[in-house]
Protein backbone atom coordinates (compact mmCIF):
# COMPACT_ATOMS: atom_id res chain seq x y z
CA UNK A 1 0.00 0.00 0.00
CA UNK A 2 0.96 3.47 -0.36
CA UNK A 3 0.81 6.44 1.40
CA UNK A 4 0.37 10.38 -0.53
CA UNK A 5 2.01 13.51 0.63
CA UNK A 6 0.58 16.76 -0.27
CA UNK A 7 1.55 20.78 0.25
CA UNK A 8 1.79 23.61 -1.72
CA UNK A 9 1.34 21.85 -5.06
CA UNK A 10 3.59 19.22 -4.55
CA UNK A 11 2.43 15.58 -4.22
CA UNK A 12 4.12 12.55 -4.05
CA UNK A 13 2.99 8.23 -3.39
CA UNK A 14 5.81 6.93 -0.91
CA UNK A 15 5.57 2.93 0.87
CA UNK A 16 2.69 3.37 4.02
CA UNK A 17 5.27 1.79 6.41
CA UNK A 18 7.87 4.86 5.91
CA UNK A 19 7.73 7.05 8.36
CA UNK A 20 7.01 10.77 6.83
CA UNK A 21 9.31 13.30 8.31
CA UNK A 22 7.65 16.85 7.21
CA UNK A 23 8.97 20.26 8.52
CA UNK A 24 6.16 22.23 7.68
CA UNK A 25 7.96 25.44 7.37
CA UNK A 26 6.42 28.82 5.55
CA UNK A 27 8.86 30.09 3.18
CA UNK A 28 11.14 28.75 0.57
CA UNK A 29 13.05 26.64 0.77
CA UNK A 30 10.60 23.92 1.99
CA UNK A 31 11.71 20.39 2.85
CA UNK A 32 10.12 16.88 3.63
CA UNK A 33 11.60 13.57 3.54
CA UNK A 34 10.46 9.76 4.04
CA UNK A 35 12.73 7.45 6.14
CA UNK A 36 12.15 3.29 5.49
CA UNK A 37 12.48 0.66 8.44
CA UNK A 38 15.47 0.38 7.52
CA UNK A 39 17.10 3.87 7.75
CA UNK A 40 17.68 4.72 3.89
CA UNK A 41 15.77 7.52 3.37
CA UNK A 42 14.13 10.32 0.38
CA UNK A 43 14.05 13.90 0.51
CA UNK A 44 12.88 16.46 -1.24
CA UNK A 45 13.73 20.18 -0.83
CA UNK A 46 11.36 22.72 -2.70
CA UNK A 47 12.71 26.22 -4.03
CA UNK A 48 10.79 28.86 -5.47
CA UNK A 49 13.01 28.75 -8.59
CA UNK A 50 15.51 31.85 -8.11
CA UNK A 51 18.57 29.63 -7.89
CA UNK A 52 19.95 27.83 -11.34
CA UNK A 53 19.76 23.97 -11.09
CA UNK A 54 23.47 23.50 -11.71
CA UNK A 55 24.01 26.19 -8.22
CA UNK A 56 21.63 24.30 -6.89
CA UNK A 57 23.13 20.79 -7.10
CA UNK A 58 26.56 21.97 -6.25
CA UNK A 59 25.36 23.93 -3.02
CA UNK A 60 23.71 20.77 -1.95
CA UNK A 61 26.78 18.57 -2.75
CA UNK A 62 28.48 20.97 -0.62
CA UNK A 63 26.64 20.33 1.95
CA UNK A 64 26.76 16.68 2.13
CA UNK A 65 30.28 16.38 1.74
CA UNK A 66 30.83 18.65 4.62
CA UNK A 67 28.47 17.01 6.42
CA UNK A 68 30.35 13.39 6.37
CA UNK A 69 34.27 14.95 5.86
CA UNK A 70 36.02 12.96 8.09
CA UNK A 71 35.21 10.20 5.58
CA UNK A 72 35.85 8.83 2.51
CA UNK A 73 33.84 10.64 0.43
CA UNK A 74 33.08 10.17 -3.81
CA UNK A 75 30.88 12.16 -6.39
CA UNK A 76 30.40 11.96 -9.82
CA UNK A 77 28.40 14.27 -12.19
CA UNK A 78 25.15 12.76 -13.29
CA UNK A 79 22.15 13.63 -15.62
CA UNK A 80 18.79 11.68 -16.11
CA UNK A 81 15.53 12.53 -17.16
CA UNK A 82 12.46 12.35 -15.13
CA UNK A 83 8.63 11.81 -16.79
CA UNK A 84 10.41 14.39 -19.35
CA UNK A 85 12.41 16.75 -17.71
CA UNK A 86 16.20 17.12 -17.39
CA UNK A 87 17.58 16.37 -13.76
CA UNK A 88 21.17 17.01 -12.98
CA UNK A 89 23.23 15.71 -10.03
CA UNK A 90 25.74 13.62 -8.43
CA UNK A 91 25.84 9.99 -8.18
CA UNK A 92 27.64 9.75 -4.43
CA UNK A 93 29.18 7.34 -2.10
CA UNK A 94 30.90 7.68 1.43
CA UNK A 95 31.26 6.10 4.89
CA UNK A 96 29.28 6.57 7.64
CA UNK A 97 29.98 4.14 11.10
CA UNK A 98 32.16 1.75 8.67
CA UNK A 99 29.13 1.45 6.48
CA UNK A 100 29.66 2.14 2.18
CA UNK A 101 26.33 4.52 1.65
CA UNK A 102 25.23 4.80 -2.28
CA UNK A 103 23.38 8.13 -2.67
CA UNK A 104 21.81 9.89 -5.73
CA UNK A 105 20.81 13.90 -5.32
CA UNK A 106 18.89 15.23 -8.87
CA UNK A 107 18.00 18.68 -9.01
CA UNK A 108 15.19 19.73 -11.43
CA UNK A 109 12.45 22.18 -12.50
CA UNK A 110 9.04 20.85 -11.45
CA UNK A 111 5.73 23.26 -12.62
CA UNK A 112 6.98 26.59 -10.79
CA UNK A 113 9.33 24.64 -8.80
CA UNK A 114 13.29 24.26 -8.59
CA UNK A 115 13.43 20.33 -6.76
CA UNK A 116 16.03 18.75 -5.18
CA UNK A 117 15.86 15.12 -4.44
CA UNK A 118 18.55 13.12 -2.08
CA UNK A 119 18.17 9.42 -1.42
CA UNK A 120 20.33 7.21 0.29
CA UNK A 121 20.89 3.85 1.41
CA UNK A 122 23.26 1.49 2.86
CA UNK A 123 25.09 0.05 -0.54
CA UNK A 124 24.00 -3.25 0.31
CA UNK A 125 20.50 -2.03 0.08
CA UNK A 126 20.52 0.26 -2.45
CA UNK A 127 19.54 -1.58 -5.63
CA UNK A 128 16.63 -3.31 -4.32
CA UNK A 129 15.90 0.22 -2.73
CA UNK A 130 16.47 2.35 -5.52
CA UNK A 131 13.18 1.05 -7.77
CA UNK A 132 11.06 2.44 -4.58
CA UNK A 133 13.57 5.99 -4.59
CA UNK A 134 12.98 6.27 -8.31
CA UNK A 135 8.70 5.38 -7.82
CA UNK A 136 8.46 8.18 -5.40
CA UNK A 137 10.54 10.53 -7.43
CA UNK A 138 8.37 9.95 -10.44
CA UNK A 139 4.90 10.19 -8.71
CA UNK A 140 6.06 14.10 -7.76
CA UNK A 141 4.99 14.61 -11.74
CA UNK A 142 2.05 12.26 -11.68
CA UNK A 143 -0.24 15.51 -11.19
CA UNK A 144 2.30 18.39 -12.61
CA UNK A 145 3.20 19.65 -15.69
CA UNK A 146 6.74 20.23 -16.56
CA UNK A 147 7.73 23.10 -16.79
Amino acid sequence: MTAVYEQADVRFLYPENWALDNREESGSPWAVSVHSPSGAFWSLTVHDGNLGLDELGTETLQAVEREYQESFFESIKAEDEIAGCSAVGYDINFFYFDLLVTAKLRVFRMGRFNCIVLYQAEDRDFEELNRVFQAITLSLFSDVESG
